[in-house]
């Protein structure tokens, strides 16, 4: 089936081939959007996270163990998508710059969008907060003094924008017999399991609720 998501603000309809293509990979291949990094690619270091907004909120997530059906009716911020409509930097990104937050850079895209997240989502404890992005080279104070120092910088528009836009944009337009279902609550999850226990579970989606 179709899928719809906001991607850096644009609407994107695609038919994943297979289902189970990962944000990652489909950000670098078909997107060239390189800054999304593959590390682990077991969603343990962090260097592929982006920010994923919906009707529940805003999450840094990794894109290497995201299924692109996962994304339908979502927005996806990558570390290309984070400047504001006049080009300017977003306050963790000029941060990271003036207090040194970088060496080799690899893991910085990460670490920046999970800093953008925790600043939208108003989240000072920043030592939880980063827990799942690893720096091999420069160390952690940088880190930690530029989440600080961007804590009480506004929030950029474009984070409201992606809240209302996302879900103007879901795809639904079926495929063929193949095409992966998405149970929006666990309780209809398991109603779907029941019908058809021969299915194979792929992955609990990003916002799959309880009721």
């Amino acid at each position: 089936m179709d899928i719809g998501f906001l991607l850096n603000g644009e609407p994107v309809r695609i038919r994943p081939e297979p289902p189970t293509r990962t944000l990652l990979d489909w950000l670098r291949d078909e997107r060239g959007l390189t800054g999304t990094k593959e590390g682990c690619n077991e969603g343990d270091c962090g260097a592929c996270t982006v920010m994923v907004q919906d009707d529940t909120g805003i999450r840094a997530l990794n894109a290497c163990i995201l299924f692109l059906p996962q994304l339908d009716g979502k927005a996806v911020r990558t570390v290309e998508g984070l400047r504001d409509d006049a080009g300017d930097m977003h306050p963790v990104q000029k941060a990271m710059v003036d207090h040194h937050g970088a060496q080799c850079g690899f893991c910085t895209p990460g670490f920046i969008a999970s800093m953008a997240v925790a600043h939208a989502n108003g989240q000072t404890d920043h030592t939880d907060r980063l827990a799942g992005n690893l720096c091999r080279c420069t160390g952690y104070a940088p880190i930690l003094r530029a989440a600080r120092a961007a804590e009480s910088a506004p929030v950029p528009q474009w984070v409201a924008s992606d809240a209302s836009s996302g879900r103007k944009y879901p795809g639904g337009s079926a495929a063929g017999g193949r095409a992966p279902h998405l149970p929006p609550s666990t309780v209809l999850l398991a109603a779907a399991d029941a019908a058809g226990p021969q299915a194979t579970l792929n992955a609990r989606a990003p916002g799959v609720r309880g009721g």
